[in-house]
């Protein structure tokens, strides 16, 4: 029996003794994390919080060294993510998971927007925010908007991306344009009056000089391509 209780207070021994070699997060771990973090690409000088979403996680000690922090390989230091601290003396790693908040201007409706409508002054304004609950796309300088068309409907508010929108017609009826047709063994071009209008990629009609219309496809400004093959 003695020598069971001497085993178990052994054992309780070892327990606290490594208990008291953790501690949580220290203040001074917690800045350089912040600090870390600012200078990182990802967030590219915005003005940044961080959540740390475990705050009583504990840390052992690293006696005799200094604590390391990395960034796992794939991971984007953007909204939820983690870090990791690395003790080489004492030989640990342990990962700190965060939620990163990284506040900056976007672009959103300032009114209710139809599907097609080309974005002008008054349909938009800059607002700041998390942009870190946003879509990738999203614009956050208004003059990208400025003459494309959208290609989806937006409420008051909402935020607008870069996928949302498409470039405006860059050719339009009546305008003149340059026709280049391509055949088997040859090309020529020519000159012509649009009938329709067309964004790049699109299909237009054109009036030639003879009264002949062709079709052709958008190449781009004052561009259109007839295949006569």
């Amino acid at each position: 029996m003695r020598w069971i209780g001497l085993a178990l207070l052994t054992c309780f021994v070892q327990f606290f003794t490594a208990l008291s070699a953790q501690a949580a997060l220290p203040p001074d771990v917690e800045a350089s994390i912040k600090r870390f973090i600012q200078k990182s690409p990802s967030v590219n000088g915005l003005r940044v919080e961080v959540e740390f979403t475990e705050p009583n996680q504990l840390i052992p000690a690293c006696l005799g060294g200094s604590i390391e922090i990395l960034t796992p390989p794939g991971v984007r230091l953007w909204g939820r993510s983690t870090l990791q601290l690395r003790c080489a003396k004492a030989s640990w790693m342990v990962n700190v998971p965060l939620n990163i908040h990284a506040y900056g201007d976007y672009v959103v409706a300032s009114r209710y927007l139809g599907f097609g409508q080309k974005i002008e002054n008054g349909d938009i304004r800059v607002i700041e925010g998390d942009l870190t609950v946003l879509p990738d796309d999203v614009l956050r300088n208004p003059r990208a908007a400025y003459e494309r068309i959208l290609g989806k409907s937006l409420q008051m508010g909402m935020p607008i991306g870069l996928n949302d929108l498409k470039e405006s017609a860059v050719i339009k009826v009546g305008d003149p344009v340059r026709i280049q047709l391509t055949g088997k063994d040859f090309q020529v071009s020519g000159e012509g009056v649009a009938q329709t209008s067309g964004m790049i990629g699109d299909m237009v009609r054109v009036r030639l000089s003879d009264g002949q219309v062709l079709q052709g496809k958008v190449l781009r400004p004052g561009i259109i391509g007839v295949n006569m093959e």
